[in-house]
């Protein structure tokens, strides 16, 4: 059932940023449960700052 919120909620948030004007965004989804461990924070946070105008 978790599942379909998530769905739904990714969803909802498409939803929102289609209707905006300035379409300069991006949409990061990390099970942070799962990847926690794995991800390397620090080339994360570069590329983020990178990409954000």
């Amino acid at each position: 059932m978790q599942g379909f919120f998530n769905i739904r909620k990714s969803i909802s948030v498409i939803h929102h940023v289609n209707k905006l004007k300035n379409k300069n965004y991006m949409i990061l989804s990390i099970d942070a449960e799962k990847a926690f461990d794995k991800i390397q924070h620090p080339f994360l946070i570069k590329n983020l700052q990178k990409n954000s105008h």
